[in-house]
């Protein structure tokens, strides 16, 4: 699976102005463009692709460097991948090692993914296969974790095979008036342990178009916060069934538009 075979190359040195991509044969007709498979196809294809996606929406601002955080190790230009399992698993990798810039660039590219082979008739919509969240946390160095005895909010899901999560956010130690930082913690009810991994979530740096659900845990906790209440609007969405959350993967995989959100607690 990509989790163990791949490695990326730009996970910790990753530089949101980095080279850009290639942007010869601009000019290529869009039928074209719209023949190409995202599931097998080479990184030049996947860039014109996912460029010719870019410039149809003005929404989908990613900086255009950031497609080559999907290229694994051992990338070989003329190789055909399937780039939407490499973009979601790149995706997780940044939260894992808490890059959220490069996470909400990702987020973006996978909003016009999504876009690209909803009009396109060459990518197949057959489900790939799951990519866990949290197989690797133990190979990074996890820094002591803040308290958490003032939660800006908590909610209880079901982990899957792990039983029933509790998440919990606090502030991160870093957080600051200005730029809030929000971390999430994930405690096993059923084993009575804390999860090693956590999450990073900078709420200036999420992308509100296409925010995954932990994403959307983290900033309506802590607007709840500024509006002292607790559990508020998470728990609205938990309780419409607007959104169903059947594991911790679904946290990541499944999205909310934050723009609604905003608009309605304006």
């Amino acid at each position: 699976m990509y989790r163990t075979d791949f490695l990326f190359s730009s996970h910790l040195n990753y530089h949101i102005n980095a080279a850009k991509t290639d942007s010869d044969d601009t000019n290529i007709p869009d039928k074209d463009i719209m023949s190409i498979n995202l599931k097998n196809c080479d990184f030049k294809e996947f860039s014109k692709a996912l460029l010719f996606e870019k410039n149809k929406n003005p929404d989908f601002s990613f900086v255009d460097s950031s497609l080559e955080a999907v290229k694994p190790s051992d990338f070989e230009p003329d190789k055909k991948y399937n780039f939407i399992d490499l973009t979601d698993y790149a995706k997780h990798t940044a939260i894992t090692i808490g890059n959220m810039a490069l996470f909400s660039e990702l987020q973006k590219v996978a909003s016009a993914m999504e876009a690209f082979v909803a009009d396109s008739p060459a990518t197949d919509t057959t489900a790939t296969h799951a990519i866990k969240s949290f197989d690797d946390y133990n190979i990074f160095d996890i820094k002591a974790q803040p308290s958490t005895i003032e939660e800006l909010g908590s909610c209880v899901i079901s982990g899957g095979t792990e039983g029933a999560i509790k998440i919990a956010a606090t502030f991160h130690p870093s957080s600051t008036t200005d730029h809030p930082i929000i971390s999430v913690r994930f405690y096993s009810i059923n084993n009575r342990v804390y999860l090693t991994n956590r999450d990073i979530i900078a709420i200036d740096n999420i992308y509100k178009a296409n925010a995954s659900i932990m994403e959307t845990f983290a900033y309506m906790s802590y607007k709840d916060f500024l509006s002292n209440h607790f559990n508020y609007s998470f728990d609205k969405i938990l309780i419409s069934n607007s959104i169903e959350i059947d594991s911790l993967d679904d946290m990541y995989n499944k999205h909310y538009d934050l723009r609604i959100y905003d608009r309605l607690n304006a």
